[in-house]
């Protein structure tokens, strides 16, 4: 059963986008570094909702836990168009695909960017 503690959510987000930070310093696999970053986003917002509805939701779609997190931080919208980019590679960066699409270097550092900040954003407004 998934923790109900919101904290807990956080400190997986964390620990997600630090691997994703050690997998693109040391130029592994660009597919493997915006899984997990998608990885990051979706359980930082899912602890964020969490903290503020004591509700713990399922699925994998960012565009689905940001709208549901702007029902109580308005501000959070600003993140849709980034968190939707990232948003693709949850489930085509896993499975094998008859001509798989290469993550290029502007996209990864795109989706490092994107969980670094809604990462900073969803810290920023405390525990």
């Amino acid at each position: 059963m998934d923790s109900r503690r919101y904290r807990d959510w956080y400190v997986k987000a964390k620990q997600d986008f630090r691997g994703a930070e050690i997998l693109f310093e040391a130029e592994v696999d660009n597919s493997l570094v915006a899984f997990h970053c998608q990885q990051a986003i979706e359980k930082m917002l899912k602890g964020y909702v969490l903290k503020n509805t004591e509700q713990l939701l399922e699925g994998h779609s960012l565009i689905f836990l940001i709208r549901r997190a702007s029902r109580f931080d308005e501000d959070i919208r600003r993140f849709t168009k980034d968190c939707a980019f990232v948003n693709q590679f949850y489930i085509e960066t896993r499975y094998p695909a008859d001509i798989p699409d290469e993550v290029d270097e502007f996209e990864v550092k795109e989706c490092l960017d994107t969980a670094r900040d809604v990462l900073s954003y969803i810290e920023s407004k405390g525990e």
